[in-house]
């Protein structure tokens, strides 16, 4: 977490946070499984350094893939790839970024006007693979109301010296009557990123002699996105359009090779308002065409990506009677895959996707109720083989608010996952997992039954979410070691095992008091995941425990803050896997506004202070690299 936890919020009368991944748009204090918002600011902030994963990493209950900066996912829970959603204006785009860690997603935190991260199974409007949870981008392309007539917007720029990084973003909209246009972009750019020591473990490089150190090799890259929007918004109607392009060529690290990549996507959403029973009626759909070449320094193109496909979604929202409010719709995605080239460890495949899913919601002033039921069909046809996919899942949420401020909340769901491509048809080597990976296509859906519960409370000074959740697993894939070699690499074969998940998550935010001047703020950050076998052992890459402290003093023009993050070591490994050791990391943050300069902001940011070596055990290649060492990160935001 890199200074991005919200102050604690003013009454929920002056200020709401309102989650638009959630099913009925609700507030942030109305939802009842774990929630995170960031709001442009600290995406910007956290943005500069890498990819959404480099983000979020660090909320509480969220880590990153991290094969280094630029391909980085987040880890939600200890679940990642399919298991998640990340999504932008509530539809998943259409990229590779799950078919192996060192694919970037094609979504970035520079762009976003707020990112949500709904934590848990109970996410069911956007499918039942989303068992972990679901980050939505919320990027103002497909804007549903008009907040400021004439010119609006901001501009964003950030410098790393050491590491030779910067960042600029920006985006203008104009709004006149009806009408909203709007024009946004970005860019960010590294070389190698610094480390403390040696880049690969000292077990590793026993083997390898490789004794890289100070940088790593080939890490650094750099993203282009241009975007742009067009909206009308009427009172009993709306009407938006978006196109979005995206350009990045970044390197693999400790390789001599480099990825780019390229994304083309059209988003378009509308609504009708309507005063029955059915208030609302809208529609979301995007289609995308993404390829990623894998380059070799000398020029040959080893392994060449594509993807292309749409995804869309209709829904009728109810309007309230009496208490009780409800939204359903149907979904429908068709997507093709292909990889070819050295490295094509999936023969071509297409994957239809189709759902159904109905939320109802009730509450008063003292309880209430929510509930989510869908069905999903999915087929995958392709040279590799074919396999159909029914399934069903549900939810059950209940809550109290036993006193101002405080809610308590109990929920339950059955959610099944289907089988990703890669689970079902790999067949080849994978050198990002250096290994040689072979799906099953016999594998069956994968259950998980959840339980989570919650408790929130909010007042004017303080601000605390606890929770504490469990999942139990029929049928959990993943690819395990078989003791062969093939090509010079060990054998990996997907196969399901029962598991069970469990962890929590603490929150506080609390307003100290005043000194000298200047309010004083303390925030306290804890999780802590466990991950296991029914029949005996652990699942591989789990995040260790983590608890962080911040202390913050804001003054009328300027705020400063220290953290300090501790890393609990991870030896509750799988067979395959290595221990990673402790650490601290140790932070600072400073902003200004410059009087009679209200609308700008100055920032600098100082991380991992100390020079600690960490390495991230949800990665893949921890044993490689290591996280970044001592950074500085300065930078301006303006707006207007």
């Amino acid at each position: 977490m890199f200074f991005d936890a919200p102050p604690p919020p003013p009454p929920i009368e002056q200020h709401v946070i309102v989650v638009t991944a959630s099913a009925l748009s609700s507030s942030k204090d109305a939802i009842n499984q774990g929630v995170i918002v960031l709001n442009r600011e600290a995406a910007l902030l956290n943005s500069a350094g890498g990819g959404i994963g480099e983000t979020l990493a660090g909320q509480a209950g969220v880590r990153a893939t991290f094969f280094g900066p630029n391909a980085s996912r987040p880890i939600i829970r200890g679940l990642g790839e399919d298991r998640i959603r990340l999504l932008s204006n509530g539809l998943q785009g259409i990229d590779a970024s799950t078919i192996s860690p060192d694919h970037a997603a094609a979504v970035d935190g520079l762009e976003a006007q707020s990112i949500e991260v709904l934590k848990g199974a109970t996410a069911l409007r956007f499918g039942s693979n989303a068992v972990g949870g679901v980050v939505n981008i919320v990027d103002g392309r497909l804007p549903s109301r008009i907040t400021r007539e004439g010119v609006s917007g901001d501009f964003f720029a950030g410098l790393n010296p050491r590491d030779k990084a910067s960042s600029l973003a920006g985006n203008v909209s104009y709004s006149s009557d009806n009408f909203v246009f709007r024009l946004d972009g970005l860019r960010r750019s590294t070389a190698d990123y610094s480390i403390p020591g040696f880049a690969q473990t000292a077990d590793l490089r026993a083997v390898t002699g490789d004794n890289t150190q100070g940088h790593v090799f080939n890490s650094g890259g750099e993203i282009w996105v241009l975007g742009g929007g067009l909206a009308y918004i009427g009172d009993k109607a709306r009407l938006a359009i978006s196109a979005r392009e995206t350009a990045s060529d970044y390197g693999i690290p400790g390789e001599e090779a480099d990825i780019e990549l390229k994304q083309t996507r059209i988003d378009m959403a509308g609504a009708l308002n309507f005063d029955f029973v059915v208030k609302e009626l809208s529609f979301a759909v995007t289609k995308g065409n993404y390829s990623h070449a894998e380059i070799e320094h000398t020029g040959a193109i080893g392994t060449v990506f594509r993807s292309s496909g749409y995804e869309g979604r209709i829904e009728a929202r109810t309007s309230k009677i009496g208490n009780f409010e409800g939204v359903f719709g149907l979904q429908s995605g068709d997507r093709d895959f292909a990889a070819i080239g050295d490295e094509a460890f999936i023969l071509p495949v297409n994957i239809k996707n189709n759902g159904a899913f109905a939320i109802g919601h009730y509450e008063t002033d003292a309880w209430g109720s929510e509930f989510g039921i869908r069905r999903d069909v999915a087929k995958y046809n392709g040279l590799a083989g074919r396999r159909n996919f029914d399934s069903n899942s549900a939810s059950l949420s209940g809550f109290i608010k036993p006193m101002e401020g405080l809610r308590l909340a109990l929920t339950l769901a059955q959610t099944t996952r289907n089988p990703t491509e890669v689970e079902l048809f790999a067949d080849g080597p994978h050198a990002a997992t250096q290994s040689f990976e072979i799906g099953d296509v016999n594998l069956r859906a994968e259950t998980a039954r959840s339980i989570e519960l919650a408790a929130i409370y909010r007042t004017q000074k303080t601000n605390i979410e606890l929770n504490f959740w469990r999942a139990n697993f029929d049928d959990f894939v993943s690819f395990n070691p078989t003791g062969l070699i093939e090509d010079g690499l060990p054998v990996f074969q997907a196969s399901q095992k029962d598991a069970e998940l469990s962890g929590y998550e603490l929150s506080v935010h609390q307003h100290l008091g005043v000194l000298s001047g200047a309010e004083i703020r303390g925030d306290i950050a804890l999780d802590y995941v466990r991950g296991k076998y029914v029949v005996g052992g652990n699942i591989a890459r789990m995040p260790p425990a983590s608890v962080t402290f911040g202390l913050e003093a804001l003054f009328a023009n300027f705020t400063a803050k220290a953290e300090v993050q501790f890393l609990d070591n991870q030896n509750k490994i799988a067979q395959f896997e290595t221990a990673t050791k402790r650490a601290q990391i140790y932070n600072l943050e400073f902003n200004f506004t410059p009087p009679s300069f209200d609308k700008w902001s100055i920032s600098a940011q100082l991380h991992n202070i100390t020079n600690q070596e960490v390495r991230e055990h949800t990665s893949v290649i921890k044993d490689y690299l290591p996280r970044p060492g001592r950074t500085v990160n300065i930078s301006a935001h303006y707006r207007f």
